[in-house]
């Protein structure tokens, strides 16, 4: 029986839209050229913090009522509140942080102003806010949570296999053509990532290159996330990276255009250092220098870190869009949809703007995507 719905991508954005649409009852198939997660839904810090744009804290909260609904499942993603230390490094950045802790305080999180405290690792701080509200969990886990909650759903998820173009014909979708064969259907969301104009050129999205360090088990317990007042609004994000120009690219277009000192530490002690983020051209080798970049930074800011062991460096390429806020909406073609363009905030936008996709799809009202069409750069 040829499925209603293909997905393209097992990121967070597509293993979200997946279960969305199964639980409706529509019969899904999901195709993924690697595996569950392998990009950045599995490479980032897993953080749900409250950001200043009030938009983003909304989807953020709705995200975070569907991840709660996730949690009897068979597939644990350590979903856990914790707080938040937002912090200057130095005077440049105070006047930052206040307006930041404000503007927070102001969308009704419980903000609070540190005095003078006792901060780990010889730490450079002048100044700074706890931020109450703030949630953490194993990204990669949470994603396949969703997948295995699609699957359970009666979704179908095929691995290891390459969509290589989207079939079009008077007007509407009839398919995806894929490695494994062609693939009938009624509808396709698109959600694979920085990788998804490759089957939709016409798709503002571009490529940001993030990396993180993973640190070796420390010496004391972490009461807060720990991110220095560094790390720019997602517009700001959005036109940084753009992507880059033939003359950039001959100039060396990869430095990092956005770093903040940030660490989080995990359940079992150990703790992921971070963070940066670069435009990038997506399968070429770049930004090799990124992680002595992030462990200069931290060195800098926090000098006790200095000998606490680095066990491995990753980076996951993140889709971005002009405006750094998601693609979510129909295309122009019958049957067609794109769920993308998440950037940094992939795991918590995409639980809740999956949800109004699908009712979207089925039918439903959806005021929510009005602001995320996909054709709002064309105007």
């Amino acid at each position: 029986m040829p499925a209603e719905v293909v997905v393209v991508g097992g990121g967070i954005a597509g293993c979200t839209v997946a279960y969305e649409l199964a639980r409706r009852g529509l019969r899904v198939v999901l195709v993924e050229r690697d595996s569950i997660a392998e990009a950045a839904s599995g490479r980032n810090m897993g953080l749900l913090l409250n950001q200043t744009e009030p938009e983003v804290v909304r989807i953020m909260r709705r995200s975070l009522d569907v991840y709660r609904e996730l949690l009897p499942g068979p597939v644990g993603f350590d979903l856990r509140e914790t707080k938040q230390l937002l912090f200057a490094a130095d005077e440049a950045q105070l006047a930052s942080v206040r307006s930041r802790s404000a503007e927070i305080a102001a969308i009704g999180v419980e903000v609070e102003e540190v005095g003078e405290m006792d901060l780990p690792f010889e730490m450079r701080c002048v100044g700074g806010f706890i931020v109450h509200n703030a949630w953490a969990l194993e990204p990669a886990d949470a994603t396949r949570a969703f997948a295995e909650a699609a699957r359970q759903a009666g979704a179908e998820l095929r691995v290891g296999v390459r969509a290589g173009h989207v079939q079009v014909a008077s007007g509407r979708v009839h398919g995806v053509v894929t490695d494994a064969g062609p693939l009938a259907c009624d509808a396709v969301v698109l959600a694979a990532g920085p990788w998804i104009t490759q089957l939709w050129p016409s798709l503002e999205v571009s490529a940001g290159r993030g990396w993180l360090l993973r640190l070796r088990k420390l010496d004391l317990d972490l009461p807060w996330v720990i991110e220095e007042m560094a790390w720019p609004d997602q517009d700001e994000l959005g036109r940084a990276t753009r992507a880059p120009t033939l003359a950039e690219v001959a100039a060396g277009y990869d430095r990092s255009v956005a770093g903040a000192f940030v660490i989080c530490q995990l359940p079992a002690g150990d703790a992921l250092l971070g963070t940066s983020l670069s435009p990038s051209l997506r399968d070429a080798y770049e930004g090799l220098e990124m992680p002595s970049q992030v462990a200069r930074r931290a060195v800098e800011i926090a000098p006790g870190l200095a000998g606490v062991g680095v066990a491995a460096a990753w980076f996951g390429l993140r889709p971005m869009t002009p405006d750094g806020m998601p693609i979510v909406g129909r295309l122009e073609v019958e049957g067609l949809y794109a769920h993308g363009g998440h950037g940094s905030i992939g795991m918590m936008a995409a639980p809740a703007t999956a949800r109004w996709l699908a009712a979207a799809m089925s039918g439903e009202a959806a005021p929510e995507l009005s602001g995320l069409r996909p054709d709002r750069f064309q105007e």
